[in-house]
C-alpha cells in the first residue's frame, strides 16, 4: 500500500530574514528529502523579503526542488515591489484563493 505525501504549506508572512529562512530551508528538505507535497507562499510583509534579495538563494533552492514559490499580488502592488518580484522565479496571484485551496486539499498550513 503507497500512501499519498504528506501536504505542507508554508505561508512566509515575515519580512524579518531570521524568521523566514527556516520555513524556506524546511519547505526544501521536506520536499527533497521525504517527497512532500510543499507549496510556499509569501503574504503581507513576507512579499517584501521575496523581493528584497535576502533570501535569493532559498528561492534558487526552492527552484530546483521542484517547488514553485508564489507571492500575493495585492501585497506586491501595495507594497510596490513589482519589479523586484518579477525579477525572481516567483508566481503572483490572490492570495485568497490559494489559502482556500489549501484547506480545500488538506494542507497542513506553517506560517514563519
Amino acid at each position: 500500500m503507497t500512501t499519498a505525501p504528506t501536504k505542507i504549506a508554508f505561508l512566509i508572512l515575515s519580512d524579518d530574514p531570521a524568521r523566514a529562512v527556516p520555513g524556506l530551508v524546511m519547505a526544501t528538505r521536506l520536499k527533497e528529502n521525504r517527497g512532500a507535497d510543499v507549496r510556499v507562499l509569501f503574504f503581507g510583509p513576507g512579499v517584501k523579503l521575496a523581493g528584497s534579495g535576502a533570501i535569493d538563494e532559498h528561492l534558487t533552492g526552492l527552484q530546483a526542488a521542484g517547488i514553485g514559490p508564489k507571492a500575493c499580488k495585492a501585497n506586491v502592488e501595495q507594497y510596490g515591489i513589482g519589479d523586484q518580484i518579477q525579477s525572481r522565479p516567483i508566481e503572483l496571484l490572490a492570495a485568497g484563493a490559494e489559502v482556500e485551496e489549501f484547506a480545500r486539499e488538506g494542507y497542513t498550513v506553517l506560517s514563519f
